[in-house]
């Protein structure tokens, strides 16, 4: 990834992770969301076109997690839902990230 790329998405991830108590006005939790399913589809695209033995069983389950809460949406329609959504899609967006990440050699 670029490191564009990649400080984007940890700004998403920064953005969604906070305590409650600093959560974003309903209009920036929208688009906070849009962001991390355009950045999302791309990353996870990514992760899908690895070769299986190059996927841990976290980048695997965070393949699936993610078509889920992207199709499943908001398990409601307050703010509340939509906050907790957007918050799952950055745990699942950090895990498909760290899939792509270069792995430190083993040193023998």
């Amino acid at each position: 990834m670029e490191p564009g790329e990649t400080q984007a998405i940890d700004d998403l991830i920064r953005r969604a992770i906070v305590p409650y108590s600093d959560r974003p006005d309903t209009e920036a939790v929208a688009h906070l969301i849009d962001d991390l399913i355009t950045h999302g589809q791309i990353l996870h695209a990514r992760v899908a076109a690895l070769p299986q033995e190059q996927r841990t069983e976290r980048a695997g389950a965070a393949l699936v997690e993610w078509a889920y809460f992207v199709d499943a949406g908001p398990m409601g329609r307050d703010d509340h839902a939509n906050w907790n959504h957007a918050r799952a899609l950055a745990r699942i967006l950090r895990n498909l990230r760290a899939a792509i990440e270069p792995r430190p050699s083993s040193v023998r």
